[in-house]
């Protein structure tokens, strides 16, 4: 049995700093290209999803992902407050959400398992919130990929996005099932390398051609769509038989005579 280390191989950056270094991560040329790269795949998803309450999650400013979506009332929640004139922005913990229970019929989940402290604490809170039948959309850096293997030589810088969990859809996937989540699908875009250099990009273009052609799952960001599963359980009335219904009806001509023997009986005990 292993033990726990005291020194983790990653940096890992929690807390305050996060929406600080996220929100000037998106604004930079690379950020701005994942941001639509995530919404063109969204745009895909979220018009074929209906209900009442929208919710999304994020990290930083507000990044709307939403706007495909047919559900009128939409939610932003974050740690920090926020102001929106197309969100409703609730500031609350991701690990308490401030939500009433089965109340949300879509979540995205916009990077907070990534930079989460306790990833499993928000997926379960969420869970919570979802009504049965509803969906929860993931949108994480994927560890399986270009990404991840530039997160591994970076390994100890705490720079934006390196400093993440980086959580597997195969290790999402698990935890959905635990708490009775069906996986519907999976998808993957920004298949070339992390960089905004256009010099590199026009040498390395054959990757990213590539990537999407044999190696579609293993694009440097995901979106994972799961559905909260709904107890069908039926009560069945028992049927209980009435007792008249198991008796035979005799007809009754009238009253019974006592018999011979009886009689005789009866007058040997009167002499006696």
């Amino acid at each position: 049995m292993s033990l726990p280390r005291l020194f983790k191989p990653f940096q890992q950056i929690h807390g305050s700093f996060v929406h600080q270094l996220l929100n000037k991560w998106f604004k930079s040329e690379l950020g701005k290209e994942i941001l639509q790269q995530e919404k063109a795949l969204l745009e895909r998803l979220l018009p074929s999803m209906f209900g009442y309450n929208l919710v999304q999650t994020g990290f930083g400013e507000p990044h709307w992902l939403a706007e495909s979506s047919t559900i009128h009332n939409k939610i932003y929640l974050c740690e920090q407050p926020q102001y929106s004139g197309y969100y409703r922005c609730v500031c609350s913990h991701l690990d308490e959400l401030a939500l009433a229970t089965e109340s949300v019929d879509v979540a995205i989940l916009h990077h907070s398992l990534d930079f989460a402290s306790a990833p499993h604490r928000v997926l379960r809170e969420m869970s919570r919130v979802v009504i049965p039948g509803g969906k929860i959309v993931i949108v994480g850096f994927n560890p399986w990929s270009l990404w991840g293997v530039f997160r591994f030589v970076q390994m100890h810088s705490i720079r934006m996005p390196w400093s993440g969990n980086f959580i597997s859809a195969y290790r999402l996937s698990d935890w959905l099932k635990l708490l009775d989540f069906h996986v519907e699908g999976y998808e993957s875009t920004a298949y070339g390398l992390p960089t905004a250099n256009d010099r590199t990009r026009k040498l390395f273009n054959w990757i990213s051609y590539l990537g999407q052609r044999v190696w579609r799952q293993r694009g440097g960001v995901y979106v994972l769509v799961a559905t909260k599963q709904v107890s069908t359980l039926t009560p069945i009335k028992p049927r209980f038989s009435s007792v008249t219904d198991s008796l035979v009806h005799i007809p009754i001509a009238g009253i019974a005579k006592p018999s011979i023997r009886n009689h005789w009986n009866k007058t040997n005990k009167r002499e006696t």
